[in-house]
């Protein structure tokens, strides 16, 4: 099994087979449901489409982040609120903290002016770190 990189934005190596590997007469996705007939890993497509895109999350795919994303907080920034145009998927624990390879738990919308603040300041703690080492 490929382990998830927590410090990485992207996850070339992951394959679905290693969030939802094959269980000999039951749904990959997790959902418990016994298969029948025909069917070898998925007890139906609304299960195999749902896994999808969590892999898709999980390795890094911006553009499905970012459709979960919009049709989860509507393009409002949660840092202040505002509905915005251009608007970023923010990781809310950062990348270089493990924040990578996550879920749609660690995505937050934030505007263009709250993420580049965010990312200032995160920038700046990291700077301060290093030199305190």
């Amino acid at each position: 099994m490929s382990k998830i990189d927590r410090y990485s934005r992207y996850q070339p190596k992951l394959r679905i087979n290693h969030l939802f590997p094959k269980l000999k007469g039951y749904c990959s996705c997790g959902c418990g449901r016994k298969l029948s007939g025909r069917r070898k890993r998925w007890f139906s497509d609304e299960c195999r489409e749902s896994a999808y895109h969590h892999f898709l999350v999980i390795k890094g795919d911006q553009q499905v982040i970012r459709y979960k994303l919009f049709l989860k907080e509507k393009g409002y920034c949660r840092n202040c609120g505002v509905y915005c145009e251009r608007w970023e998927a923010d990781h809310i624990i950062p990348v270089h903290l493990g924040g990578g390879g996550c879920d749609m738990t660690n995505y937050q919308t934030l505007c263009y002016d709250c993420h580049k603040e965010k990312s200032n300041k995160e920038a700046t703690e990291r700077s301060l770190k290093r030199k305190s080492k």
